[in-house]
């Protein structure tokens, strides 16, 4: 009855989508950083540095756009509940790094090191990124999805990746970061920024 009624392109902020979506983005973030470990274990170098950039990069289209794959945000609330399942993602993978990953010594523990031997000092800052790169999909999403179009979640993520990849290239060419990882991570995130910003220029002119 209500698939029926529901009009092309509606949100869905109901709590089994909110909730069922976080607890399988978590599900899915561990997985990702699961096999992040075993691969940088069984690789050194340039290998190295390739596969983990590539691992982050999908590690940031899915966070950024999955949950708003599942929400279809339209409106500011839209974007709001997708940044919540970004959030609900982070805790559920706090909970499985906590009950399995940390048992199974699966990686070094070097924040908590950090931290003076606690964990609760980056866990919510996980969090707060996870929220961060949810709420910048959405946004992203719902610009893409402006005056009812239809949005491809292929081609939203393939136009930000490639903003990503030109930034990248721009930070390590002029030497204002290195060539790893983390830097695709930063890449990507003002990537989203940017194509945040793109989509907005014409509504204004």
């Amino acid at each position: 009855m209500t698939s029926a009624a529901e009009p092309a392109g509606a949100e869905h902020a109901d709590a089994r989508t909110i909730i069922t979506g976080g607890i399988k983005l978590g599900i899915l973030t561990a997985a990702g950083v699961t096999v992040f470990v075993l691969l940088s274990r069984a690789m050194t170098g340039t290998p190295e540095i390739v596969v983990q950039s590539l691992l982050v990069l999908v590690g940031g289209i899915a966070f950024s756009f999955v949950p708003a794959l599942w929400v279809q945000p339209r409106s500011t609330d839209g974007i709001a509940w997708t940044a919540l399942v970004g959030l609900l993602g982070a805790l559920t993978f706090t909970v499985f790094d906590t009950a399995l990953l940390r048992p199974l010594d699966l990686y070094h523990w070097t924040w908590d090191s950090i931290g003076g031997g606690s964990g609760f000092w980056y866990i919510p800052i996980w969090g707060m990124l996870a929220a961060v790169l949810a709420w910048l999909g959405g946004w992203n999403w719902a610009a893409a999805g402006r005056g009812g179009k239809p949005v491809m979640l292929v081609k939203l993520a393939g136009r930000t990746a490639g903003i990503c990849v030109v930034v990248f290239a721009i930070l390590t060419l002029t030497r204002i970061a290195p060539v790893g990882a983390a830097v695709v991570g930063l890449a990507w995130v003002v990537a989203l920024v940017l194509q945040i910003i793109i989509a907005h220029v014409p509504a204004r002119r």
